[in-house]
């Protein structure tokens, strides 16, 4: 679930109160999202000082990525780490360590900061900040807090989520007899839709690889090269799996939004087909509905299972309209 920069603070800070606060925390969020100068009020209140003395307080660090090949070295990231097993400048401190980009450390890095997660220092709170969670590892992962940060604005209905939005609403406007056929239209545009999002991705990985080992030169290494590769084939299909969460989203968020029209809410999740919402909401029952939102989380639950994406797919939104 996703919440808001202020309502995190407000939970952490709570945390805090009762002396509960996490050793580590996992900021997620797109860029713009706040995620950054989230991580810094949170460093303020977490020494309870202001947000402005946070950039200079003698106990509060910030790493990000600054090599050439934008990654977080280990020996850059050993020496972040260095001052969480000083003494503190100041009785009752929380030394806060701010690692932006946090997707960017090097498996080495990872390796190193792991050892550190497993027996953090006492006072101590590492904030990390990414897009991309999927790329760090595991057990890195499992050890912090994590927090997902919503989106303020309405999310803009364009490109592929629009169309999923009109196939979507199709099928509830179709006639039953003519559901299923409209189901598996909709498991189809989809199966389009990934496909193309999946090669521009893969485009777009292989551009910025030969434009980064362009730039890099002679300077460039064996290592390096596989290290890179690896990162930017499991960044395309983080990015993949998160198109295909985003799509299954707007299948549910499309029935959701003809439910709550049906019951007098006026803000929607998709403002500029609150007209069309109002007219299904007018013909569909809350039962039709809500069984495309139970069908939805099955679609979900199939996506998420090791299956054929394409079967997943047909299976799940055949599900949207069985009885």
């Amino acid at each position: 679930m996703a919440f808001s920069p202020a309502e995190i603070l407000d939970r952490l800070r709570r945390s805090r109160e009762l002396g509960r606060l996490p050793h580590a925390l996992l900021l997620v969020g797109a860029p713009g999202s706040g995620r950054t100068q989230l991580a810094w009020e949170i460093a303020a209140m977490a020494n309870g000082i202001a947000v402005a003395e946070a950039r200079n307080h003698p106990d509060i660090y910030k790493i990000e990525p600054e090599s050439k090949s934008r990654r977080i070295r280990v020996e850059a990231f050993r020496d972040f780490c260095q001052p969480f097993f000083a003494t503190s400048f100041r009785v009752g401190a929380v030394k806060t360590g701010i690692v932006l980009e946090a997707d960017r450390l090097h498996p080495s890095a990872a390796n190193a900061f792991l050892k550190t997660l497993e027996e953090p220092p006492p006072g101590c709170l590492f904030i990390l900040v990414t897009s991309n969670p999927a790329l760090l590892p595991v057990t890195i992962v499992s050890r912090c807090s994590r927090f997902e940060l919503s989106v303020a604005r309405p999310p803009k209905l364009e490109g592929a989520a629009a169309e999923i939005a009109d196939a979507t609403g199709d099928m509830l406007a179709a006639p039953p007899e003519l559901r299923t056929a409209q189901a598996l239209l909709l498991a189809r545009r989809m199966q389009t839709h990934l496909r193309q999002i999946r090669e521009r991705l893969e485009e777009e990985a292989s551009s910025v690889f030969k434009e980064e080992k362009k730039r890099l030169g002679h300077s460039i290494d064996e290592d390096w090269i596989k290290d890179e590769e690896t990162r930017m084939k499991a960044l395309t299909e983080a990015r993949a799996l998160a198109a295909r969460q985003q799509l299954a989203d707007v299948v549910a968020e499309r029935a959701a939004d003809i439910l709550r029209a049906r019951h007098g809410v006026t803000q929607l999740h998709f403002p500029s087909l609150a007209d069309e919402s109002r007219r299904l909401a007018s013909v569909l029952d809350d039962v039709s509905l809500l069984r495309v939102l139970d069908g939805a989380v099955r679609l979900r639950g199939f996506l998420n299972q090791t299956l054929v994406e394409n079967l997943a797919l047909e299976a799940g939104c055949l599900g949207l309209v069985q009885s």
